[in-house]
């Protein structure tokens, strides 16, 4: 048996040398920048998520100094041969051609394209447009490729357009054949995304996401006891089980678990007047980050916004999304926070694209802010090396928040998780001390000085938010 074992090692040892001599030899013909040890295909799919530079948006004219009789005859145009006729009177707004001239565009008779002057329209008058968007590269009008459910995709399909041949320059022969195979994998064109957002509803849905079971006032425990509940819950991160143990434990308290639950939750929506309205001094330093949680062994998503010399969490909301809307409205909690927008603030990111999108909303939006992205591991660019330490303060914050988070193994439902990520941020911001600040609270409250109990301070906070909340509900 030993000298079969001593035959296969002296075999792999052969073969090893053989590998490695091809890998001398290969080595004359490869550059080693060009060997990759990473095995993680590329998500070409990701590139295509590019917010580029805002559009042209220029008064919709028509065609009025040219009958559409002259264009006809002018360009050789003949009506359009179609399998089904459209069965309603209508006309191109733009130069007034006859329905004979109009494509049925996406096969509903909602939408329409004339033949004659490519212009796009549709049969609502309230959904007439206006305005014309127009490339700001070549000035090439805007093709409507897609909808979805927050914005409309315009795309520029010149092909002549500058931002198109420079994209197409900076290709390697490998991403060529690649384009020539599957166009779709890369994006060149110029894009743009028209938001459909409505602005009133997004404003008042921010702070309007949170449930409570529970009226404080009808409560059979006392307040100290609430504040009891709350400590442990929050400020040492016990699930609603163990809180309950230990108040019975020690304090020889008997309340069941679903109690210690609902007057949790209970307190979230008043004190989240405090956390909201509470007039912050912010920094002009924002970072921002999206972390993971589970619902029910669902993945959500946290929306983290943190004043990263202050330390005061600025936005904490779950989203079931990781998209467009839940990045938006993460950043007008922020945004809302300020009196007056600094001109000098800026927030910090990863690279994901999202927060792009959030940045070309706010400023169509009046609330423009500056964006910077720190990419990858390591420090590949200028801005990653400035602000890649403002960045891991959002992420060593994210740590915390799943320190605390773990005990509780997820949540039931998406209210519960945003429940507690209110409690959460209120301890950040008003009760928990910090090294960094030479372990004094983000904001600190006078109310709170002659107060010696966590329990004590809770019930202060939760009279103060009601305070808070009186201007905004009488």
């Amino acid at each position: 048996m030993s000298k079969i074992i001593t035959l296969i090692i002296e075999f792999l040892n052969r073969i090893n040398k053989f590998i490695w001599k091809i890998i001398i030899f290969l080595s004359h013909f490869i550059k080693v920048e060009d060997i990759t040890i990473d095995n993680k295909p590329t998500d070409e799919k990701y590139k295509q998520f590019k917010v580029d530079a805002p559009a042209i948006i220029e008064p919709f004219v028509k065609l009025e100094h040219k009958d559409y009789k002259q264009l006809i005859k002018d360009n050789n145009i003949k009506p359009i041969k179609r399998r089904k006729e459209i069965n309603i009177n209508i006309k191109c707004p733009c130069c007034n051609a006859p329905k004979e001239y109009i494509y049925n565009n996406n096969g509903k008779q909602t939408q329409f394209e004339c033949k004659i002057c490519s212009h796009v329209f549709t049969n609502n008058p309230e959904k007439q447009i206006d305005v014309v968007l127009k490339c700001p590269h070549c000035r090439y009008t805007l093709n409507k490729r897609a909808s979805r459910e927050d914005f409309d995709v315009f795309v520029c399909k010149n092909s002549n357009c500058s931002y198109y041949l420079n994209n197409l320059a900076t290709l390697t022969l490998t991403d060529k054949k690649k384009f020539e195979e599957n166009p779709t994998l890369f994006k060149l064109h110029y894009v743009y995304r028209k938001f459909n957002i409505k602005l009133p509803e997004l404003t008042k849905d921010y702070r309007e996401f949170i449930k409570t079971p529970v009226d404080l006032s009808k409560i059979y425990s006392s307040q100290y006891v609430l504040g009891l509940c709350l400590t442990y819950h929050v400020n040492y991160g016990l699930s609603y089980r163990q809180t309950a143990s230990i108040l019975k434990d020690i304090h020889e308290i008997d309340i069941s678990y679903k109690t210690v639950e609902n007057y949790c939750k209970s307190v979230s929506p008043t004190i989240q007047a405090l956390l909201e309205f509470y007039p912050y001094e912010l920094s002009d330093t924002i970072a921002a980050d999206e972390t993971y949680i589970k619902i029910l062994g669902k993945t959500a998503y946290i929306f983290f916004y943190f004043d990263a010399i202050k330390k005061i969490v600025t936005s904490y909301r779950v989203f079931e999304k990781r998209d467009t809307l839940s990045s938006i409205k993460a950043a007008y909690s922020t945004l809302s926070k300020y009196e007056t927008l600094p001109e000098s603030l800026k927030i910090i990111s990863d690279g994901n694209p999202i927060y792009n999108v959030a940045v070309q909303y706010w400023t169509q939006n009046g609330l423009p802010f500056q964006l910077y992205q720190v990419i990858g591991l390591t420090n590949q660019d200028d801005i990653s090396k400035e602000y890649r330490s403002q960045k891991q303060i959002i992420e060593r914050f994210n740590r915390t928040l799943k320190y605390y988070y773990r005990p509780k193994g997820g949540f039931t439902d998406i209210d519960n998780a945003n429940n507690y990520m209110v409690l959460f941020a209120t301890y950040n911001n008003f009760l928990r001390p910090n090294k960094t600040l030479e372990w004094k609270t983000p904001v600190q409250l006078p109310e709170l000085d002659n107060i010696s109990n966590m329990p004590n301070k809770w019930i202060e906070l939760i009279r103060l938010a009601s305070e808070y909340a009186k201007p905004y509900t009488e």
